[in-house]
C-alpha cells in the first residue's frame, strides 16, 4: 500500500499542544478522536470497533489497525479542562 510522505503541516511542531495530553492507549482505552502518530504521520481515530478478538481503530486516513490485549501505545487526546481552567476529574 502506499502512503503519501508525511508533511510539515502534518506534523506536531516542537512541544505538544496545550490542548492535548498525552495518554497510554490500549484496547480499553481507545477512543473516537484520540490521535496517534504511525511511522511519523499522525492519524485521527474516527472510529472504535470492539470485537471478542481485539479492538480495530478505523483511521481518518482510511487505515486500520487492530489492537490486541498486548498493545500499548502512546496517543494524544483532547485536555479535559472545566470552563475555569482546571482539569475535570
Amino acid at each position: 500500500m502506499n502512503h503519501p510522505e508525511p508533511t510539515s503541516d502534518h506534523r506536531f511542531p516542537g512541544p505538544l499542544p496545550d490542548h492535548l495530553e498525552s495518554v497510554s492507549l490500549t484496547r480499553t482505552t481507545a477512543r473516537v478522536e484520540d490521535r496517534v502518530i504511525i511511522g511519523g504521520v499522525p492519524m485521527r481515530i474516527v472510529d472504535v470497533v470492539r470485537t471478542h478478538t481485539g479492538v480495530r481503530l478505523d483511521l481518518e486516513e482510511g487505515e486500520r489497525l487492530w489492537l490486541t490485549t498486548r498493545t500499548r501505545l502512546t496517543a494524544f487526546r483532547e485536555a479535559d479542562i472545566d470552563p475555569f481552567g482546571s482539569r475535570a476529574r
